[in-house]
């Protein structure tokens, strides 16, 4: 019902906006007042204003039902994701067979994260009115969110048959289309779309985007000088052609056309995304300021909070904790204020939640069984590497090597291997030639392992060539690895067919692929097969994904006992998969006497990435410091002087009946070792165990005890300890985990002995002899080339 005031003074149509608050002063309780002023801050972008606006028009008297739509769209547009999910459903239980509020439910309950409830509710709307176009639209949006995209691709067409000139459906389609790697199908579609009329920018991207992915870059440029054309000077044209020459490997010419787009646009989200992408790893700094002016000119740009995010927290100049407790504090606001929004930029928002130790922000963002079939679609692979340790079961590590399975074949559908030139047999004599490709052959952990075999090689049976696309400058590491091996190759930034296409050229018999999907590596280089074999080693402790990939580098300890958890066939050396190296592990001093006697209290530590410290884990290791009364806990990692960090640490061990107070923290990076001289006893992660952290920590005396699981992962540490000599550190429960550490904490004559006792005992097993790994590698590289 209308309010006591709205028949005494009416509201008239078209009035400003400083009008109706002139009138609103005079009439404070006229309903039709309220709506329209909520209806003019919609309009403007003010959601927060509109929202207040249409609550108190209800409040004087309008109809909850008839301003359900603004009013929780406006709600949800001001971060209010819960408020607006109580309007809708308020609002569709007075009217259960409304297919607009019904619809309104779903947006709302999808935009609120709850993604099968909005699922449900979308399928109900289509019931109560089989014609309703816009819930078949949501009904595909949702499924396209949830990567099936073969459900998404049948709710697009149920609404087509209805309007088959829809320009909007046909571009989801495509879109949905393309993603499921049916280009041709996508193209049609989008020509569909173009055919109805002046093209959306967004339809012109990603038809553009589709051509390239077929090969044809002539046409699509062809699409851009006509979207040119018919738009009429639109700068996110330019944006959109530098995009393409960027992914031509064309970076100066795509640097000054965004430039120039977004000096006419400066809040262009993509515009800014691009800009930040060209300054890359290399400058992260100006990536980061890049992002920061496009936010300044539009500050509710989802997609430049969440890159912003994950730039920050991979930002290392400058002050790194600062960076990392900025990337959370924005992922809390945005989680809490868009949950919808933040499920589909889950990997960033994740990243920050894992490095602070959020896990119940983490859980917020989504099931991984909900997010992974996006991210393989999106090929955002990378995100599954902070989520190996995400795993109860043996069908969730089935799940993740399925996921990187299906990551590869969608890679491989759209390349077409390289036709590899013709070399003589190894039988007749000429030199084995091994490649490594690796953005971290510089002064990096992966070059501490990998530097044996760049430098002892025997030059006259082997030829090694390196292929590098660190953007970073060129570091003293580097330089030194030039000097060694047979050939160099530094390609930055070059696209990814070029590399290839060169790699070919050197005539490989193998070549090693050391960095998975991390930063700056171009791991889809190995689709194209640029060698006879196709091999993995070092740097990502799980298969890769690629199916051209043959074989992965194991030895008995890390092999899973189970061949499912491996995509690549074994590679396995009879001993070590790795061995130290002089460069990486140098003689930092050893304080003589045992932290324990220095400090009053036994300390165990860690110096392990927080991405690996699960629920789980924290679980053991408290069980461990209740095991052992009096002991301290000591976390070593540039994340311990970050607020958000320490706050989440002292909850979790204070929720586990561990007194805060017992843990500390030292926050570096990079110049950590000597601070296993205050660690007596190191406590390996879990499930997800350390791999190089546990290699140092042994070289500096510590001893370190580590649960063992079924996959890949989780075996790193039982190879290194077993590898050292520490094989009973290595155990196969959590109970004998933290019973071994508590036995330990009391064998302080053990301890003694090892903490100046375990160099020499590296040095005589096998993890400390890398001349006897560099000729196990060599010996079993020659045996797969020849076979």
């Amino acid at each position: 019902m209308p309010g006591r005031s709205a028949a005494a003074a009416p509201a008239q149509p078209g009035l400003s906006e400083p009008e109706l608050r002139l009138r609103l002063g005079l009439a404070p309780d006229n309903a039709v007042l309220w709506q329209q002023l909520g209806q003019h801050c919609a309009a403007s972008g003010r959601m927060a204003e509109a929202a207040e606006a249409f609550g108190k028009a209800i409040q004087a008297g309008a109809s909850a039902i008839a301003l359900a739509v603004p009013h929780a769209m406006a709600l949800s547009g001001a971060g209010r994701a819960e408020e607006a999910l109580a309007v809708a459903r308020a609002a569709q239980a007075k009217r259960p067979k409304d297919v607009l509020l019904t619809n309104l439910l779903g947006i709302m309950q999808k935009r609120a994260g709850r993604l099968r409830e909005a699922q449900a509710t979308f399928e109900a709307a289509r019931k109560l009115d089989p014609r309703a176009v816009s819930a078949c639209q949501n009904l595909g949006n949702l499924h396209d969110q949830l990567g099936r995209f073969r459900e998404a691709a049948a709710a697009y067409q149920a609404g087509l048959r209805i309007e088959p000139r829809n320009a909007d459906l046909l571009r989801l389609l495509g879109r949905t289309l393309r993603t499921a790697g049916d280009h041709a199908a996508a193209v049609a579609a989008f020509e569909r779309a173009m055919a109805l009329g002046p093209p959306h920018l967004d339809l012109l991207t990603d038809l553009v985007g589709t051509l390239v992915d077929m090969g044809e870059t002539d046409r699509a440029f062809g699409m851009i000088e006509r979207g040119r054309k018919l738009r009429g000077g639109d700068p996110r044209v330019d944006i959109l052609e530098a995009r393409l020459a960027l992914r031509l490997g064309r970076p100066e010419e795509a640097r000054a056309l965004v430039e120039r787009a977004l000096a006419v646009a400066p809040g262009d989200a993509d515009g800014a995304v691009l800009l930040a992408r060209l300054h890359g790893e290399g400058n992260l700094e100006a990536a980061n300021g890049a992002l920061r002016r496009g936010l300044a000119a539009n500050p509710e740009s989802v997609v430049l909070i969440t890159r912003l995010i994950e730039n920050l927290t991979r930002s290392r100049y400058g002050d790194e904790a600062q960076h990392l407790q900025e990337a959370y504090e924005l992922s809390c606001r945005l989680l809490q204020s868009n949950p919808g929004a933040a499920l589909m930029h889950a990997k960033p928002l994740r990243t920050a939640f894992l490095r602070c130790l959020d896990h119940d922000r983490l859980d917020a963002c989504g099931r991984l069984v909900d997010i992974a079939p996006r991210w393989i679609a999106d090929g955002e692979i990378a995100g599954l590497h902070y989520e190996l340790g995400n795993v109860r079961t043996l069908q969730d590590r089935l799940d993740i090597v399925e996921w990187h399975r299906a990551w590869g074949q969608r890679e491989t559908r759209a390349i077409t291997p390289l036709a590899l030139p013709t070399t003589p047999a190894l039988a007749t004599g000429r030199k084995l030639r091994i490649g490594f490709m690796s953005s971290d052959l510089r002064d990096h952990p992966v070059t501490y392992f990998a530097l044996p075999l760049l430098e002892q090689y025997d030059r006259d049976r082997v030829e090694v060539f390196c292929y590098s696309f660190n953007e970073r400058e060129r570091d003293p590491v580097q330089a030194h690895i030039e000097q060694q091996v047979t050939g160099f190759r530094w390609w930055p930034r070059r696209p990814s067919a070029e590399v290839a296409a060169g790699i070919a050229q050197d005539g490989l018999d193998i070549l090693f692929e050391l960095g998975g999907t991390t930063a700056m590596n171009k791991l889809d280089v190995m689709a194209y097969r640029p060698a006879r074999i196709g091999a993995s080693w070092l740097g990502y402790p799980h298969s890769a994904g690629l199916e051209t990939i043959d074989t992965i580098l194991v030895d008995p300890y890390i092999k899973p006992d189970d061949p499912r958890l491996l995509i690549e066939r074994p590679f396995e050396l009879a001993e070590s998969w790795v061995a130290l190296s002089p460069m990486g592990f140098r003689d930092v001093p050893i304080e003589e006497s045992l932290p324990e006697e220095r400090r009053g209290a036994l300390t165990f530590g860690t110096m392990n990435n927080p991405y690996k410290f699960t629920r789980a884990c924290l679980d053991a290791w408290a069980a461990v410091l209740r095991a052992v009364p009096d002991s301290r806990f000591l976390f070593v990692r540039p994340e311990a002087r970050t607020p958000a960090f320490v706050a989440n640490v002292r909850a979790a061990f204070a929720a586990r009946d561990v007194d805060p107070d017992r843990i500390d923290y030292v926050g570096v990076r990079g110049r950590h070792m000597p601070h296993y001289n205050a660690i007596d006893i190191a406590l390996d992660s879990l499930p997800h165990v350390g791999g190089t952290t546990t290699c140092e920590t042994l070289w500096m005396g510590v001893p370190c005890v580590s649960l063992v699981g079924p996959g890949f992962p989780e075996r790193l540490s039982y190879s290194n300890l077993t590898n050292a000599g520490l094989g009973d550190l290595a155990v196969f429960s959590v109970e004998d985990y933290v019973q071994t550490a508590a036995a330990l904490a009391a064998d302080r004559s053990r301890r003694r002995l090892l903490r100046h006792g375990l160099r020499d005992m590296i040095r005589s097993h096998p993890l400390g002899q890398p001349e006897r790994f560099l000729r196990a590698f060599y010996a079993k590289a020659e045996e797969v080339a020849r076979a």
